[in-house]
């Protein structure tokens, strides 16, 4: 039975756990394993959702500027031909939508807060809109703060906002962390999170890119189907969430791949290196699509969770 609302949304105080182990990108290559992994997905019905920055392009000085390569692009066309495909990011739903512009994927921007599936699906959520009023008093008081930090960039995300400081000066970045933690004890219904040359000022609630993927696969039938194999491709903390759901415990079937350079602490089971990794192992995946059931491109939602008010 699908988890509903209430019990998606349990915590409004609801943190994170850390990452239970270190994973070694030599050891835990998800190429150099990929006979392994097959193993898993064989036979079964793959689903495949990833993170954009970082993971479908590399990550950029300019936000804007994080454009999919015609190559990425056109592996993400051959890939949801063969499987279920989505992007889960903290980009806002329509901006993401237009970076990627492949109608037919699934999309979840703003880390989560705002799902989407193709034209003509049902499959739609907007979580935490009452917090809109929090989050646009927090953009232009941080607009206002680092009017003269230079290479400061804030994001207006829509169900979240970014504080960019990737090209301001490391000997005032403390600056930046010390109005970035000010700004958030000024809105008590506000989470600010750290990741990569980022600060993500979030609503306060326990819904995550994790629970995100949980509420799709749940809107899609898919969730307690025992031939489902769920992928999960990402490179930040943020995406940690969606890691965790392959656990044991949670009794999810699927994997966890980061995207790394360096072995790290992480619930992921894979590495990836870069994006160039990344659009071979999702080439591996087309390429060997007829060992795995391809579940289907149209599927008849079932009734999701709704959405909370």
């Amino acid at each position: 039975m699908a988890a509903t609302t209430t019990s998606l949304l349990a915590s409004t105080d609801h943190e994170s756990p850390r990452p239970s182990r270190r994973l070694s990108v030599t050891n835990a290559n998800a190429l150099a394993n990929f006979s392994e992994l097959q193993t898993h997905f064989r036979d079964h019905r793959l689903v495949v959702f990833l993170d954009y920055d970082g993971t479908l392009t590399p990550i950029v000085n300019d936000p804007a500027l994080a454009l999919l390569s015609p190559t990425m692009k056109d592996t993400l066309e051959k890939l949801r031909e063969k499987f279920i495909t989505g992007v889960i990011t903290g980009r806002s739903l329509h901006k993401i939508q237009k970076f990627v512009s492949i109608p037919q994927l699934y999309y979840a921007g703003s880390h989560g807060f705002d799902i989407e599936g193709p034209d003509g699906t049902s499959i739609k959520n907007q979580v935490a809109a009452q917090f809109l009023t929090d989050l646009h008093e927090v953009r232009d008081e941080l607009g206002k703060q680092i009017e003269d930090i230079a290479g400061a960039e804030v994001e207006d995300n829509i169900f979240s906002v970014s504080l960019h400081y990737r090209n301001v000066d490391p000997a005032i970045r403390s600056q930046i962390s010390r109005l970035a933690h000010a700004v958030r004890e000024q809105h008590p219904r506000i989470r600010l999170n750290e990741g990569k040359m980022v600060y993500e000022f979030k609503p306060k609630i326990d819904w995550n890119k994790g629970k995100a993927l949980l509420w799709l696969l749940q809107a899609l039938g898919l969730d307690e189907l025992d031939d489902v194999y769920t992928i999960y491709i990402g490179d930040d903390t943020t995406d940690e969430d969606a890691f965790r759901l392959f656990q044991a415990h949670y009794n999810r079937k699927g994997v966890g791949i980061v995207v790394t350079e360096e072995s790290m602490s992480t619930d992921a089971s894979f590495t990836l290196r870069d994006t160039n990794e990344v659009c071979e192992f999702l080439n591996r995946l087309i390429t060997c699509g007829d060992h795995a059931r391809s579940a289907p491109n149209s599927p008849q939602p079932t009734d999701p969770p709704p959405a909370s008010q």
